[in-house]
């Protein structure tokens, strides 16, 4: 079945794919100054991808926790969050989920653990630098406190997992594969409050 959309959707939709592109292109650039060619960390190996995609399952049991918890603090946010979602400008799509999980799994990777980790791991213990990377990468996601909070836990998270395999592939599987099944949920959650609230796109 074709997927439904509208220019005005489709040209919002590139705005944020065009920030997140920019993310990457940055991190290309960053990586020349800092003399932290990403090149070698994307060593071609299926192990470190496996590991990746297995490393999501913590990830996706916590989104399960928050999606399911009935803690007021956490479902008072998780209402905030779908209504923001509802009103983002454009449907979330097969397609555009797709994109948006791989854009932000290796844009967000290549400049976080691949140029600005690896370079502060240089001239710091590495567990302090994957400490003090995932608080900036907190406040880049500063919607709200406490998604700087959970974004911060979930980079040291992606960090420590970079550390361990010394492969970016690993954290980029994670990162992407984790994204494409929280905007999922978004999607389904989405599609049932514009039902309840009888709202539309």
């Amino acid at each position: 079945m074709a997927e439904e959309t509208s220019p005005s959707e489709e040209r919002t939709f590139l705005v944020v794919i065009g920030g997140t592109a920019l993310m990457g292109l940055a991190a290309i650039g960053l990586s020349f100054v800092f003399k932290t060619p990403l090149g070698p960390q994307l060593a071609l190996d299926i192990n470190a991808i496996l590991i990746g995609v297995i490393a999501t399952t913590p990830l996706a049991a916590f989104l399960w926790w928050f999606s399911n918890t009935t803690l007021e603090h956490f479902a008072s946010f998780r209402r905030s969050q779908i209504k923001f979602f509802s009103e983002i400008g454009f449907s979330f799509t097969p397609r555009r989920i797709a994109v948006m999980a791989l854009a932000a799994g290796i844009s967000e990777e290549l400049l976080f653990r691949g140029v600005l980790q690896t370079w502060g791991a240089g001239f710091a213990p590495e567990v302090l630098v994957i400490i003090l990377t995932n608080m900036l990468f907190g406040m880049m996601h500063m919607r709200t406190a406490l998604y700087a909070v959970i974004a911060g836990l979930v980079g040291m998270y992606l960090g420590f997992l970079y550390m361990l395999t010394d492969n970016l592939l690993a954290p980029i599987a994670a990162h992407a594969l984790y994204d494409a099944v929280a905007l999922e949920y978004t999607r389904r959650a989405v599609s049932h409050y514009n039902l309840e609230t009888g709202a539309e796109l």
